[in-house]
């Protein structure tokens, strides 16, 4: 029953899978994430208490989640690639804990600048932060325990078992709001049954919590696609892959449907985002936010140059390994090659000489 998932040990089922994958999170991350951040920011109302400074909530909320939710699926990876011998699934933690990274330092960032205007502090040690902080150094300590090894199978092995052990952490971020009296406030959306916010503020949340999923799915998957390859170098298929331009590997499944679907998503949220008003005077009183325009903006100018940059990072590796690993086939060949001729001169040479 569980054989099709034993098939993507493989690396090559793993790259497959990569490539039906990327065409959904890049939905989700061009078509969720504009959505969500031009509704929350320009189209949701203003909160009676925190005013307009509060829509630093619509990329805080959803860097806060996925920090968390990046982190379990490392940890998964993880165990599987501890438990079940997975160099596959060691490959993806490594692929997940740079993204995952860049995501908790998001939160923590925005969390600072929020607390500003708020708590009238840029930082405190309280529960949340603290144990969040604490995540960043988990997803920090991962990389820099891999990188360590020379043999990258056994800095996976080390790398795993710390994240298998910091998933402690997870809990602790989750609950400090209610185990311990912190000035962190609680839950806003996740309590189904009376949700503190209203829905006209909490579906562009949902949107963008959407989004920045589908960034995080997209920008692992390419890192994880160029880790196989580099991991993967002296095997037969990827000097197939990287020698045929028409291998099935480069094929991306789906990716028609995929964009279709998207433009129509799209369209749908936009529409919907403007029916419920522009909710400014103008564009300079948009802008200014009622004199918190600068946290606002701060916030997300700082979240999205880093998501770009992983982003641009991450398609630079992505391209250099391919290249570095054509070469180095490349030079593989001709030593091969050259190795090939000697022996057939040495056997010429002696047959010559008996003769």
């Amino acid at each position: 029953m569980w054989k099709w998932i034993n098939s993507y040990a493989k690396p090559d089922k793993a790259y497959e899978l990569c490539n039906q994958l990327l065409p959904w999170f890049l939905v989700l991350m061009f078509v969720a994430f504009p959505v969500g951040m031009l509704w929350g920011l320009a189209f949701a109302p203003t909160d009676y208490q925190q005013f307009d400074v509060y829509r630093i909530i619509y990329i805080h909320v959803p860097s806060a989640t996925q920090s968390m939710t990046t982190y379990i699926a490392m940890a998964v990876a993880a165990f599987v690639g501890v438990v079940w011998q997975w160099r596959t699934a060691l490959t993806t933690m490594i692929a997940i804990a740079p993204v995952g990274a860049v995501i908790t330092f998001i939160s923590l960032f925005t969390g600072a600048v929020w607390g500003q205007p708020t708590w009238g502090t840029w930082w405190i040690w309280d529960a949340r932060l603290t144990s969040q902080l604490i995540l960043l150094f988990l997803y920090l300590g991962v990389i820099a325990l891999y990188v360590s090894f020379d043999d990258k199978q056994q800095g996976g092995k080390a790398a795993a078992i710390m994240a298998m052990v910091g998933v402690i952490n997870i809990p602790i971020i989750k609950y400090s709001v209610e185990w311990w009296n912190t000035l962190h406030q609680p839950a806003s959306i996740s309590k189904i049954d009376k949700p503190s916010m209203p829905p006209d503020m909490a579906i562009p949340l949902v949107i963008s919590i959407f989004g920045m999923i589908g960034f995080i799915g997209a920008i692992v998957i390419i890192r994880l696609k160029y880790e196989l390859i580099k991991r993967d170098a002296h095997r037969p298929w990827v000097a197939e892959l990287l020698g045929d331009a028409g291998h099935k590997l480069h094929r991306i499944p789906g990716r028609t449907i995929a964009l279709v679907s998207g433009l129509i998503l799209f369209i749908a949220g936009v529409f919907y985002a403007a029916q419920q008003g522009f909710k400014f005077d103008d564009m300079a009183a948009f802008w200014n936010m009622g004199n918190r325009g600068f946290y606002v903006w701060l916030s997300f100018g700082v979240s999205l140059l880093a998501m770009v940059l992983l982003a641009a990072q991450s398609l630079y590796m992505s391209k250099a390994v391919k290249t570095y690993v054509s070469t180095q086939q490349a030079r593989a060949q001709r030593i091969i090659a050259a190795r090939a001729k000697r022996k057939q001169k040495n056997i010429e040479s002696t047959q010559g000489s008996k003769a």
